[in-house]
C-alpha cells in the first residue's frame, strides 16, 4: 500500500484527533438520554464515517506490474552511387568504397535478421541488398537528395525504421534546401544520421553558361549578352572569352576569378538588318582542365524590325506602376501605352511612342479594342479606369484570344467588385503588407527571368521588398514561380482558357533599380522585365510579326531536356491541316514531326527530345512556299564530374534538421546498436492504481452518515 497525503501527515492528524474528539465528547453528552445500545450505534457510526474521511485524506494507492511488448525497429542505410562518388576519398580510395569499408567495419553488412534496410540513391532511391551494396557502381548521372529521400519514405515498410544513415558527399542538384528534406523524414519520425565523404577539393574546370534568352531584339537597339562564367578549383586566375557572331570573332573580355566561383560576363550587340545570328561565348581552357566541351555556350538573337505593344491600367498610381512604364518606354522593344486614373473620373492616355497620338488612346470597350496589344498589365483599383465592363472584356480577351495579363500589384480590383472571378491566379490582401525578400521555386527554374533573379540576387544584393498575404490558395492548374522567406506564395503563375495571366503578390520592386551594388542602365529590375515579358510572349506563341511564326522556348537546352517548338499564325488565316516539322542536326536530317493543335487555331505545338549534343535547326515550309527556321544548341551539363568537392554543410544542416547528427563511421556501429536496443524483450512499467476514489467507498460514507443523521432524529436529537 502507498499513501500520497493530500496535506502534511501531522496536519490530517490534528485533524483526526480534533473531530474525533468532538464527535466522542458530544456523542458521551446526548447520549444520558439513550440507552447504552442507542449510543454505542451513534458513536461507532459517526467514528467509522469520520475514520473513512481521514482515511481518504492519505489518497492510498497500491502498484501492479505492467508487461511492455517487443517493438520491431530497422535501420536504413541510403548509399550515394552518383558519378561525383567516384572521385578520390580522403584515404586514397573511391569515395563509394570508402562508405562500402564503413558499413563493412560496422558490421551491418552482416546482418541476418532483416533490421538493416539498404537502398542507393542519385536521381531517386533505389532498393538494394547487402550483396547488390558490395558491387553497386558510382555511375548516376546527377543527385537529387529531395526527390531520393521522398523515394526511401514510399518505400518505407515493416518494421518501422529508426533512422535513417546517409551516406554521401553532399552534392545535391535539386536546388531545394535541407531544412525541406529534413521536414518529410521529421513527418515521419525518422532522423538522419549523415556520413560525408570526399575532399574540399574539386578537378579544375572552367564552364560558361547563357544566361539570358531574347526571343526578340529590334533593329538598331542594343542588346546585352549574358553568360556566367563558373570556375571551380581555378581561384585567382585570369580567364579569356571570346564572342564570336556567325562563327567570326567579334569581341573579346577577361574575367579575374579570385575566390569567387561564378562570373557574369556581358557583351552589347546590335544589328542594322533583321534576321537570325548565332553567337557563341567561348573561354580559353586552363591547365590541367577535367572537361573542355563545357568551355564554349551558343544562343541565337533573331532581329526584327516591329515592336511589343503593351497596355498598362493604373487606378491608383504609385512609384511601382511609375517605374515600371519607364523601364518599359526605355527598352526600344516595346511601345507602352498607359491609362491612368487621377483624382475624379479623370483617365490620362500617355503613350512611350511620340509619334502615336493619344487622342486615339480610350479605355477599352470590347475584345477588338485589345486586339492590338501583345499584352495587359493590371495595376490597382482598374475599375476606375474601365470598370466592370472593362473588366470583363479584359477577361474575355485572356480566355478565348489567346491574351497574356500580369497583375504587377497584388490586388487588380476591390474585393466588392463581383467580377471575374477565375480570371485571377490567387487573391491577394494589399492592405496588410509586409517585409520579404523573394527566393525562387524549383518549378521556375527554365523561367529566364527568375533564373536570372536567383543567379544574381545574392551578387547584386538586392533590398528588402514588401509582400502581399495570400487570402486564397493557387487555382487550378496554377503554378508557384516565387516565395517568401517564409515559404508564402509571392508570384503565381496560371494558364487561364487560351491565354495566360501572371500575379506578382509584392511591391517596391522598383528599390532594385537604386541598388548601390547594381548598374543603372540594364539593371536587374529593367532586366528581370524584359525577360518575363519576353518569355510570356513566347510561352503563348504572341509575336509582334504578322504572318506565320516558328519559336523555340530556349536556345540552349540541357542534354536529356526537352524542347518545345511553337508555329504561330498572325494576322491571317491558319492552314487546313497542322505542319509538319523537320529537324536537322549540323544539316544532316534528324526526324520529321507534326505539329498538333495548341490553345486555339493559331497555335500548333510540338515538342522534340534531342540524343545528342550539337547544333539543331527546326524548319518549317508554310503553305504559300516560305521557309520558317529556328535554331537551338544542345549541349551536356556534367556537373558531377566538374564540382566534386564535399558539401559538409548541406549534410550537416539536413541531419540536425532532421533531429540526427553528422557522424564519424567510427561511429555508425555503436548508434545502430542503441537504435536497435529496444526492439528487445523490455522490462516491465510499474502502473500506480488508486483505491481512495473507490464508488463502494462513497456509497458506504454516505450510508454511515445517512444512517447516523436518520437514527439521531428518530430518537430526538438534533
Amino acid at each position: 500500500m502507498i499513501y500520497e497525503p493530500v496535506i502534511p501527515v501531522p496536519w490530517i492528524l490534528c485533524i483526526a484527533l480534533a473531530v474525533l474528539g468532538t464527535a466522542l465528547f458530544y456523542q458521551l453528552r446526548s447520549a444520558r438520554r439513550l440507552g447504552p445500545g442507542r449510543s454505542c450505534f451513534l458513536l461507532v457510526t459517526r467514528v467509522l464515517a469520520l475514520g473513512i474521511i481521514v482515511f481518504l485524506l492519505f489518497q492510498p494507492s497500491r502498484e501492479e506490474k505492467v508487461p511492455v511488448p517487443a517493438r520491431e525497429k530497422s535501420i536504413i542505410f541510403a548509399l550515394d552511387d552518383s558519378a561525383s562518388m567516384a572521385e578520390p576519398h580522403s584515404t586514397g580510395s573511391s569515395r563509394i568504397d570508402a562508405a562500402r569499408a564503413d558499413l563493412e567495419a560496422a558490421g551491418v553488412l552482416h546482418d541476418g535478421d532483416g533490421r538493416h534496410r539498404f537502398l542507393t540513391f542519385s536521381e531517386s532511391a533505389r532498393p538494394a541488398t547487402h550483396e547488390s551494396l558490395r558491387l553497386a557502381p558510382a555511375t548516376g548521372k546527377t543527385t537529387r537528395i529531395d526527390s531520393s529521400v521522398a523515394a526511401l519514405l514510399r518505400m518505407t515498410g515493416q518494421p518501422q525504421p529508426a533512422a535513417l544513415f546517409l551516406l554521401s558527399d553532399g552534392h545535391d542538384f535539386e536546388l531545394i534546401p535541407p531544412g525541406e528534406t529534413a521536414r518529410r523524414t521529421r513527418a515521419r519520425d525518422l532522423p538522419v544520421y549523415t556520413i560525408p565523404y570526399g575532399t574540399a577539393e574539386s578537378a579544375r574546370d572552367i564552364s560558361v553558361r547563357i544566361a539570358n534568352y531574347h526571343p526578340h531584339t529590334f533593329v538598331r537597339q542594343i542588346t546585352r549578352l549574358e553568360a556566367f562564367v563558373r570556375s571551380v578549383g581555378c581561384p585567382h586566375e585570369t580567364l579569356n572569352v571570346d564572342l564570336l557572331c556567325d562563327g567570326k570573332k567579334v569581341q573579346g573580355a577577361t574575367v579575374e576569378t579570385g575566390t569567387e566561383s561564378f562570373h557574369t560576363v556581358r557583351f552589347n550587340v546590335t544589328h542594322e538588318e533583321a534576321g537570325q545570328h548565332e553567337y557563341t561565348f567561348r573561354l580559353a581552357p586552363v591547365a590541367n582542365e577535367r572537361e573542355l566541351s563545357n568551355n564554349s555556350a551558343t544562343t541565337y538573337l533573331n532581329v526584327i524590325s516591329e515592336r511589343i505593344r503593351i497596355l498598362e491600367i493604373e487606378g491608383t498610381p504609385f512609384w511601382d506602376s511609375t517605374f515600371l512604364r519607364r523601364s518599359f518606354a526605355r527598352n526600344d522593344k516595346f511601345d507602352i501605352d498607359s491609362l491612368v486614373a487621377f483624382t475624379g473620373d479623370r483617365v490620362r492616355p500617355i503613350r512611350s511612342n511620340p509619334e502615336r497620338s493619344i487622342d486615339e488612346l480610350k479605355p477599352p470597350a470590347s475584345v477588338d479594342d485589345l486586339k492590338p496589344y501583345n499584352l495587359v498589365i493590371f495595376g490597382r483599383d482598374v475599375e476606375r479606369v474601365i470598370g466592370r465592363d472593362g473588366i470583363k472584356v479584359v477577361e474575355t480577351w485572356v480566355k478565348d484570344h489567346g491574351g497574356v495579363l500580369i497583375f504587377s500589384r497584388g490586388q487588380a480590383w476591390s474585393r466588392n467588385e463581383k467580377v471575374a472571378a477565375e480570371l485571377e491566379p490567387i487573391e491577394w490582401d494589399t492592405h496588410s503588407a509586409k517585409g520579404a525578400r523573394l527566393e525562387v521555386t524549383p518549378q521556375a527554374g527554365s523561367v529566364p527571368a527568375f533564373r536570372l533573379l536567383r543567379e544574381v540576387a545574392a551578387v547584386d544584393a538586392f533590398p528588402e521588398i514588401i509582400a502581399f498575404p495570400a487570402l486564397s490558395k493557387p487555382k487550378t492548374l496554377a503554378a508557384t514561380f516565387s516565395v517568401s522567406a517564409d515559404q508564402a506564395p509571392a508570384v503565381i503563375y496560371r494558364r487561364y482558357g487560351n491565354g495566360q495571366t501572371l500575379s506578382l503578390g509584392v511591391g517596391n520592386l522598383w528599390r532594385w533599380v537604386f541598388n548601390p551594388k547594381a548598374e543603372y542602365d540594364n539593371n536587374a529590375y529593367d532586366r528581370f522585365w524584359d525577360q518575363l515579358t519576353l518569355w510570356l510572349l513566347a510561352n503563348g506563341g504572341v509575336t509582334p510579326l504578322e504572318g506565320y511564326s516558328l519559336r523555340a522556348d530556349t536556345s540552349n537546352l540541357p542534354l536529356g531536356e526537352t524542347i518545345r517548338l511553337r508555329f504561330g499564325v498572325h494576322g491571317i488565316e491558319p492552314p487546313a491541316t497542322p505542319p509538319s516539322v523537320a529537324l536537322f542536326k549540323e544539316d544532316a536530317p534528324v526526324t520529321t514531326l507534326t505539329f498538333s493543335a495548341g490553345e486555339n487555331d493559331s497555335v500548333y505545338l510540338a515538342e522534340f527530345t534531342p540524343r545528342e549534343t550539337g547544333r539543331y535547326r527546326a524548319q518549317v515550309v508554310t503553305a504559300d512556299g516560305k521557309t520558317m527556321t529556328t535554331q537551338f544548341m544542345v549541349f551536356r551539363e556534367d556537373m558531377e564530374t566538374t564540382e566534386t568537392a564535399m558539401d559538409r554543410g548541406y549534410l550537416e544542416q539536413l541531419a540536425k534538421a532532421s533531429g540526427g547528427r553528422m557522424i564519424d563511421p567510427s561511429e555508425i556501429g555503436k548508434i545502430v546498436e542503441d537504435l536497435l536496443r529496444d526492439s528487445s524483450e523490455q522490462a516491465p512499467l510499474t502502473r500506480r492504481i488508486p483505491l481512495w476514489d473507490r464508488w463502494w467507498i462513497y456509497c458506504l460514507l454516505c450510508f454511515l452518515l445517512g444512517a447516523e443523521w436518520y437514527a439521531r432524529r428518530r430518537w430526538g436529537l438534533t
